[in-house]
């Protein structure tokens, strides 16, 4: 006798691949969220690194946070990615890859010629408070450079994430090397919910402004939130 073989017919193949999609399709919301978190957290340990590069840099410069020379002034690329560079350039951080959320689609800072990737940091120009510029950016956050060690408390922001790495929320480095997640829900801007990580004085009997520096950092400020 032959033996009877059972085999999918066309129908059954189509329903099986279209249960398969169904089930994809419920995990796909699941899978993106943990990733979401899981890059929150590796960003929250790259500001951590970043927190205690810029303790050592500031212990071995008398207090005070990197900053970008014009001659013996401030420059104005002291804030931001040039800032970040010189602890790259100085050795404070080992990689590139440290300034850079896996969140956002920037493209990590790197060799570029004969410069070298601090050097194309200490040079760029790419910054964007909304950090929607995509891979022509090549650092996912914002530094406020030049301030003094002994000034900067638990209130006072140092560097924080641009506005779209995390979309609703964002972590901030505040000045006494804690890491802190602002996260207001949807509705509210998270980097316009708070002056303090603002770098912004908030009231007119507040001394918090003695600390800035005499360079101007637009792109922290609330001014500066908008999209670029």
């Amino acid at each position: 006798m032959k033996k009877s073989t059972s085999l999918f017919t066309l129908i059954e193949l189509l329903v099986v691949i279209g249960i398969i999609a169904i089930l994809a399709a419920m995990l796909m919301p699941a899978l993106s969220k943990a990733r979401e978190k899981a890059n929150q957290a590796d960003c929250m340990s790259q500001l951590k690194q970043i927190g205690l590069a810029l303790k050592m840099y500031a212990n071995d410069q008398r207090g005070w946070f990197p900053a970008v020379l014009d001659g013996d002034t401030v420059s104005v690329k002291t804030h931001n990615t040039p800032g970040l560079g010189v602890l790259l350039r100085d050795d404070y951080i080992e990689t590139p890859k440290i300034v850079v959320c896996r969140s956002s689609k920037h493209t990590v800072p790197q060799k570029s010629g004969e410069k070298l990737a601090y050097e194309v940091m200490l040079e760029n120009d790419t910054d964007t408070a909304s950090g929607k510029g995509g891979n022509k950016e090549i650092c996912s956050y914002l530094y406020y450079g030049a301030v003094n060690s002994d000034d900067a408390t638990a209130e006072h922001g140092i560097v924080r994430d641009k506005n779209a790495n995390h979309k609703v929320l964002g972590n901030v480095l505040f000045g006494d090397s804690h890491v802190e997640t602002i996260s207001p829900g949807k509705g509210t801007p998270w980097a316009e919910v708070n002056n303090y990580f603002q770098m912004k004085k908030p009231g007119p009997e507040d001394d918090y402004e003695d600390i800035l520096p005499e360079t101007k950092n637009d792109k922290w400020t609330k001014s500066g939130n908008q999209d670029d």
